[in-house]
């Protein structure tokens, strides 16, 4: 085992409590991943039951990586050799849902126990992008023991299927989404029967869960926490209440202090940040979590080394220097080409994937080896095109980067887009264009992208109504000023409005 690294005295008190039940309260800068990893190997070495495991969860694969990472560095990789694991929440629900199934507790259509799950439905069959004001859409859940589906409303925009003929085929191939397991389970768990049932798995296969990022959980992932810790598993909760930043995808961190208290968990709080190197940053950093407001200065994208902002537009709007790693939300096939033409870009400039490039690839059905061979060459002649600058290029390049989609092998029909569809496309084609001759460009992303992450000097581009915010105090109750605290406590040495 690797020797023991050192410990503030709050993170050895936070890591090593004999508590059942622990609420870890993290600061920006104060460790929270080390503490999560020492926590994790403190409770799976400490008990010998074999026959039971430790099991760490976090919600993004992203973080979930960084988890099991730093655990393997302090512990070594027998640390999460079996039973024992580290996965992301949605996983859990996997083999949650699939335990009821194999053990016939539930019927899946077509008798399945094993299940192809996707992120979401974008692509397949009777999927589109549904709004709040387009009616229906359907949904899992059970009658009795059986998987079904029922029609419901609309009350969040997202990709889905409005017509049950379709649903029900992709159900009946063993085809869903992580939304449709977070259904069946949610069901389930509302009935004592099957809640029992549950209980006694959890109970015989698990002696401690440890939960990373415990602010981004929903109803669902807060109602599986308290069943854990009835079920008499130690429990372990990590977050910091003013990053909660994921309500729009349904996290509802209201529900973790209530859990809490309701459960007797010792709060432990970890407040000394390793992260701000400057008295500049520290005192921001005060200011602002006390609630107080205070004053950031104006600087300019040549003197930061990233730009952060609450919408992708506003980075596209900003200098020419500034090269955003996505345009948004991927919502026609056009879009996703220009996503993978910025992808090329991305990648060379920064040596990273553009965000959403996974599901551009996905929406166009081109498979991400041949993208990876013949992309580069492909793509190179429309940005050739659109470095010419003009509104002809532009209108040259779309149909240049259509014909490199089929090339590729996308079997989409890649059609010109309806009324301003087309000149939406063009003026994204300029956007990226301004970018192409800039020596240096500098990333961007949301606010949302760049939480858990850190850079010596941060930008932040927001509002005005948002600026005053920050001059007059931020309220952690507020989603909005939470997602200011978060883009203002990314760097370690100085911030600047750009």
């Amino acid at each position: 085992m690797p020797a023991r690294f050192s410990l503030t005295d709050e993170q050895r008190r936070a890591a090593a409590s004999r508590a059942e039940h622990v609420f870890i309260i993290a600061a920006p800068g104060a460790g929270k991943t080390t503490i999560a990893a020492e926590r994790y190997g403190v409770t799976r070495f400490a008990d010998r039951d074999p026959g039971r495991r430790t099991i760490g969860v976090s919600f993004a694969r992203s973080a979930t990586q960084e988890f099991r990472i730093r655990v393997q560095q302090r512990w070594g990789t027998r640390a999460v050799g079996w039973p024992h694991d580290i996965k992301t929440l949605d996983s859990l629900h996997c083999e949650l849902v699939r335990h009821l199934l194999v053990t016939g507790t539930l019927r899946w259509p077509g008798g399945h126990t094993e299940l192809k799950v996707l992120d979401i439905w974008r692509g397949q069959r009777g999927a589109r992008y549904l709004q709040p004001n387009q009616g229906w859409r359907r949904v899992a859940t059970l009658h009795g023991r059986d998987v079904t589906s029922v029609g419901t409303h609309i009350t969040r925009p997202g990709y889905g299927i409005g017509t049950k003929q379709h649903f029900e085929t992709h159900l009946a191939n063993g085809l869903c989404t992580h939304e449709e397991i977070r259904a069946v389970l949610q069901a389930a768990l509302s009935r004592d029967d099957l809640r029992q049932v549950l209980a006694d798995y959890l109970r015989n296969t698990t002696r401690s869960l440890i939960v990373d990022e415990v602010f981004d959980a929903n109803d669902l992932d807060v109602d599986l926490i308290l069943l854990a810790g009835k079920s008499g598993l130690r429990t372990t909760l990590i977050g910091d209440p003013w990053q909660a930043l994921y309500e729009f995808r349904g996290a509802q961190p209201d529900l973790v202090p209530q859990l809490v208290k309701s459960q007797g968990y010792l709060s432990l709080p970890v407040t000394e940040s390793f992260r701000f190197a400057t008295h500049e940053m520290r005192h921001i950093a005060i200011e602002l979590r006390a609630g107080r407001g205070v004053a950031v200065e104006d600087g300019s994208a040549g003197e930061v080394d990233v730009v952060l902002a609450p919408e992708w537009g506003m980075l596209w709007q900003s200098d020419a220097r500034v090269l955003p790693l996505s345009f948004g939300r991927v919502d026609n096939q056009t879009e996703a080409g220009i996503i993978l033409l910025l992808d090329q870009v991305v990648t060379e400039r920064f040596d990273r994937r553009a965000i959403f490039a996974p599901e551009a690839m996905a929406l166009l059905g081109l498979e991400p080896e041949t993208v990876q061979a013949e992309g580069s060459s492909q793509f190179r002649q429309v940005l050739e095109t659109i470095s010419h600058g003009t509104p002809e290029a532009m209108a040259s390049a779309l149909n240049q980067l259509r014909s490199a989609l089929k090339e590729l092998g996308s079997p989409r029909q890649l059609r010109t887009l309806p009324g301003s569809g087309e000149e939406k496309q063009r003026a994204r084609l300029h956007s990226l264009a301004q970018r192409l001759n800039q020596a240096r460009c500098i990333p961007g992303m949301t606010i949302h992208q760049a939480k858990g992450k850190e850079w010596p000097t941060v930008g932040v581009r927001v509002q005005p109504t948002q600026a005053d915010r920050i001059r007059t105090g931020l309220t952690e109750s507020s989603a909005n000023d939470r997602a200011l605290y978060v883009a203002l406590t990314r760097a370690s040495e100085s911030v600047r409005f750009v």
